[in-house]
């Protein structure tokens, strides 16, 4: 009996571990984006990587995932640098920026803007 319910208990097992990097990755994601929002830079294709995975103990004793992950910023749109944050357990340990985030200068938009002209007023009176 046991042996026909190891498959089906391993499935799940792997689904449950594939759903919560799902979600630590999109929370690595959204911190990065507001880390890179804070220092003024652009986070670059929108996205994290997976750089390090280990395991440490937390202040409740158990055993949680510690993740860093890696993502590239720019300060102007035509350069590349490398940030990395860290995570335990959802919770945002530390990061790294390329350089101080006081030190940053605001990214100049890659949109132009273009006005229309108003139009005289051309109806028959």
């Amino acid at each position: 009996m046991f042996d026909a319910l190891l498959p089906t208990i391993l499935l799940l097992l792997a689904f449950y571990l594939w759903q919560a990097a799902l979600k630590a990755r999109e929370q690595a994601r959204e911190l990065g984006h507001w880390l890179c929002a804070r220092a003024r830079v652009q986070l670059l294709d929108q996205t994290v990587a997976l750089q390090r995975l280990g395991i440490a103990r937390g202040a409740d004793g158990w055993l949680h995932l510690r993740r860093r992950y890696r993502f590239e910023l720019s300060t102007d749109g035509l350069d590349r640098h490398q940030g990395s944050l860290d995570m335990f357990d959802g919770q945002l340990l530390g990061y790294s920026l390329p350089f101080p985030e006081q030190a940053a200068a605001p990214v100049a938009p890659n949109v132009i803007s273009f006005h229309t002209p108003q139009l005289p007023d051309t109806t028959l009176h």
